[in-house]
């Protein structure tokens, strides 16, 4: 999951020109995510060591990434 989260973010910082500041994934993503960062134990340090916040949604059947504005502010969504 990890790698396809980064390759998520590439792929959308090279068609964009900017990098995402979001990614969209269900709670079985998230867990998956964090079995292959065993030493991370914290949500802010997993956010911290992909660059971008996380949203849980179980609406979304596969992770997804953006650029999350609101009015002049990015917004993060943890």
């Amino acid at each position: 999951m990890l790698s396809c989260v980064l390759t998520l973010v590439n792929d959308y910082k090279e068609a964009f020109g900017v990098r995402p500041n979001v990614v969209y994934m269900n709670q079985a993503h998230y867990e998956y995510l964090r079995e292959e960062m065993p030493g991370v134990r914290a949500h802010d340090d997993v956010v911290a060591m992909l660059g971008v916040d996380i949203s849980l949604s179980s609406h979304v059947a596969y992770p997804h990434v953006a650029t999350a504005q609101f009015r002049e502010q990015r917004i993060l969504v943890s």
